[in-house]
């Protein structure tokens, strides 16, 4: 058990950061299932998102075992902050298909290794406060958000030549 109060309700804190993430990003996931013109890729989405269904599941069930209120809030999805001059660069470019088919690409590379970042946090404070049991579900999480950003990293230079084909050589 945890060694005060205080710890519990930090743990809880980020679990429920954890879960509002999982919850958004189910949506998120079926919406760019749908954009995607790759059936391969669209397969291997459709499973991340049932993955990240389970995912949602399973730190909701963590968050009621420690007596939690598990929050119904979902965090918010959002392109990459592209402040002033750079932000009407990105305007522009997200008018070709394939530039905001690589921009989603660079963003959803970016969420996942995120999420395998936070659920790395989340084993070693699980230790920490007391909950080795929760440590190993949250090793199974971080390694299917690994494997997904895995995944999107293998299909970059796909996406980009899509975006740029190779100029033809001179003869």
């Amino acid at each position: 058990m945890p060694t005060t109060s205080n710890e519990l309700d930090r743990y809880i804190l980020h679990l429920n950061h954890a879960l509002a993430m999982e919850a958004a990003l189910v949506d998120h996931l079926e919406k760019r299932a749908q954009a995607v013109p790759n059936p391969d890729v669209r397969q291997r989405i459709l499973q991340h998102r049932d993955e990240t269904m389970q995912h949602r599941d399973t730190v909701h069930e963590i968050i009621k075992l420690v007596n939690g209120e598990p929050t119904t809030t979902k965090a918010v999805v959002q392109p990459p902050i592209t402040p002033g001059i750079l932000g009407k660069v990105m305007t522009a470019l997200e008018s070709e298909k394939e530039d905001r088919l690589l921009s989603e690409d660079l963003a959803d590379f970016a969420v996942e290794n995120y999420e395998t970042g936070l659920y790395s946090a989340l084993m070693l404070i699980a230790r920490n406060v007391g909950y080795p049991q929760h440590a190993s579900r949250f090793e199974i999480i971080r390694q299917q958000e690994q494997d997904m950003a895995d995944f999107i990293e293998s299909g970059q230079p796909a996406a980009i030549r899509d975006a740029f084909p190779p100029a033809a050589k001179a003869a």
